[in-house]
């Protein structure tokens, strides 16, 4: 089944967090295992919170002096 929605979801599963931080699930294993995120458990799955993920965003220093 494909939904579309016009906003984030608030809890996203792996696949999707990796695709709205737009890195690879690789990447967010890494950060999970750094404790920058915190996978949450909602019933058999393992969900991230999109306020976390946008927290972790907003860390990322600036790209200064690149066009």
């Amino acid at each position: 089944m494909n939904v579309t929605i016009g906003f984030p979801p608030k809890l996203m599963e792996k696949q999707t967090a990796a695709l709205y931080l737009s890195t690879s699930t690789r990447k967010l294993d890494e950060l999970q295992s750094q404790g920058v995120i915190t996978p949450r458990k909602l019933g058999n799955k393992r969900v991230y919170v999109r306020d976390e993920l946008d927290t972790y965003a907003e860390s990322l220093p600036e790209w200064v002096g690149a066009k």
